[in-house]
């Protein structure tokens, strides 16, 4: 206190004015530095999580195609492994992988939105995504902790956002990367000729990362958004210095009489100008609410359209086709139906048959037996003649021992006797050769009959359990027409749905086209308050003026003409 004392009134007050200016020069520029740097912060941040979003709803759109699963199975059928499948049909399938999508989308606007997109893993296909011992930290902490969703990590000359990418059986991940032993080429290869890992759901496969650079972002927008802190401190110093020794002077120079008339002419006009500088600053402040909400609204419905846009598209496209290829396999259904009912008949004439057959069949071995008893009749009948030939050579005996009694007087009756013998020893001799040949023939008719039997009917039980299969078969066949019919009913009502959808999604985008009308007129009101900001600066201006005059007057007053 004694060292202050011992200056003069004229040197404490500017001293005292000068140090509480600069003080609240140096507070209001750094609490403007600060709250600039975190709504630059928070811009970035935003931003950065609606390219995130984007990027979702890429993986998650190219999922519902579905479109993986078929374009593996068509290169199964045209190639017989990876190593002859060209350039082209490996980018068709890359196409349909829903993480290369969001890859694609994420690098393809980056230069335009002034930023830098990046995938790193621990382990991966492509050597130029192998993580750094700082990305392996973040990834780390995201495998550690599945809950985990996303990182910030503000350096002070960039932001980076990370988010994870998990594998998901539901968007064909594990086509890729999942068990070996459901290779599409059976050498644990997926279908482009990489090894398969043998991950799980929910394994981390990679990183996605969304880095701005916030002194390239600055060059970029011309320099707006930053204010060099060297030039605000500078002007803010020398303001206050010249309004500080400007008002000591005033203070020690004026007259009580004049300082007191002057006082009241400087705290009516400061009050004017207070109040037009509360309205400006009412106004400012609305203008710069209205703006960030602007800037966000505008961002988030670009970005809306543009996927409400690609979708609509896609659908109509959808529809088109899913049209074409449901009318297709109704009509393809229709005719399989038709040609397993006619299979069926068909099946049914050949079992009719069948019966036909056994019937003639039995009626054949029927005749068969009629032979076999007939043989059998003649083998009786043979018998008979055996039987006269016997008694007819030994007929012959008696005659010839009679001729031989008889003498000279029998010669001729024992010739007769002789031949008669002769006859009846050929006839007994054919007779049992006839025997022989009867019986034998009897039991090969009886052998072929029995033979015939066993294997007809072992043949007719076979065809008939064949006609059965078939039978059952066909029926199966038929079922499964008619679920083929009912999923393509199926198919036709959610192609309906699709077309609802499309309905739907065009009403969003009339939504969207209100909510731009909205954002018109905000920005409307925006330009009206800027107007009346404007008007209320020319009131201020006048003001100061006039406060400018009695300042002049009052330094007229004090230091003379």
């Amino acid at each position: 206190m004694n060292l202050l004392n011992s200056f003069s009134l004229k040197i404490r007050v500017i001293l005292i004015v000068v140090l509480a200016l600069v003080i609240c020069s140096s507070v209001s520029i750094a609490g403007f530095l600060y709250f600039n740097n975190q709504e630059l912060y928070r811009g970035v941040i935003e931003k950065s999580r609606a390219i995130h979003l984007r990027l979702d709803a890429a993986v998650t759109y190219v999922a519902l195609q579905q479109g993986l699963e078929p374009a593996i199975k068509e290169l199964k059928q045209k190639y017989h492994s990876h190593e002859q499948i060209t350039k082209e049909d490996k980018a068709i399938v890359l196409k349909q992988v829903p993480i290369v999508a969001a890859m694609k989308i994420g690098a393809m606007d980056a230069d335009k939105d002034n930023y830098e997109f990046r995938v790193f893993s621990d382990n991966p296909r492509n050597e130029g995504n192998q993580a750094t011992p700082k990305e392996l930290e973040i990834f780390n902490k995201f495998e550690n902790d599945s809950s985990l969703k996303e990182q910030i990590i503000n350096t002070g000359d960039s932001i980076s956002i990370y988010r994870p990418v998990r594998l998901s059986k539901e968007k064909g991940c594990l086509n890729c990367h999942g068990d070996p032993a459901e290779s599409p080429w059976k050498n644990g290869r997926d279908i482009l000729g990489y090894q398969m890992e043998n991950w799980k759901e929910g394994k981390l496969h990679g990183v996605f990362e969304i880095k701005t650079d916030l002194l390239k972002l600055a060059a970029t927008n011309g320099g707006h958004n930053t204010i060099s802190p060297k030039d605000i401190l500078i002007v803010g110093i020398l303001i206050s210095g010249v309004i500080g020794v400007f008002v000591a002077v005033l203070l020690l120079k004026k007259p009580l009489y004049d300082l007191n008339n002057l006082a009241n002419s400087l705290d009516k006009s400061g009050k004017d100008v207070g109040n037009e500088a509360v309205q400006i600053s009412s106004y400012a402040d609305e203008l710069a609410q209205a703006s960030t909400e602007q800037a966000a609204s505008l961002q988030q419905t670009s970005s809306s359209i543009e996927q409400i846009s690609s979708m609509i598209n896609n659908n109509s496209e959808n529809s088109i086709q899913a049209t074409l290829i449901s009318e297709q396999s109704l009509l393809s259904a229709q005719k399989g139906k038709d040609v397993v009912e006619s299979m069926i008949g068909a099946i049914g004439d050949i079992d009719s048959s069948n019966i036909c057959i056994a019937k003639q069949i039995d009626e054949t071995n029927k005749e068969i037996e009629r032979i076999v008893k007939i043989i059998n009749e003649i083998g009786s009948k043979t018998k008979v003649i055996n039987e006269i030939a016997f008694q007819t050579k030994l007929l012959s005996f008696n005659a010839s021992v009679e001729a031989a009694r008889a003498g000279e007087s029998g010669k001729g009756f024992a010739v007769v006797a002789e031949e008669v013998g002769n006859l009846a020893a050929i006839s007994g001799g054919a007779a049992k050769e006839i025997t022989e040949m009867l019986v034998e023939s009897t039991q090969t008719v009886e052998e072929i009959v029995k033979n015939s039997k066993e294997k007809i009917g072992k043949l007719i039980l076979e065809g008939k359990i064949k006609v059965e299969n078939g039978t059952r078969i066909a029926s199966e066949c038929e079922d499964t027409f008619n679920e083929i019919l009912e999923n393509i009913s199926n198919v036709s009502k959610m192609i309906s749905e699709i077309s609802n959808a499309s309905q739907e999604q065009s009403q969003g985008v009339r939504e969207i086209n209100k909510a731009m009308g909205q954002l018109d007129h905000v920005t409307h009101q925006n330009t009206a308050n800027a107007s009346t900001s404007a008007q209320s600066a020319g009131v201020l201006a006048e003001q100061a003026e006039q406060l400018n005059s009695i300042v002049t007057t009052l330094v007229v007053m004090l230091r003379g003409a």
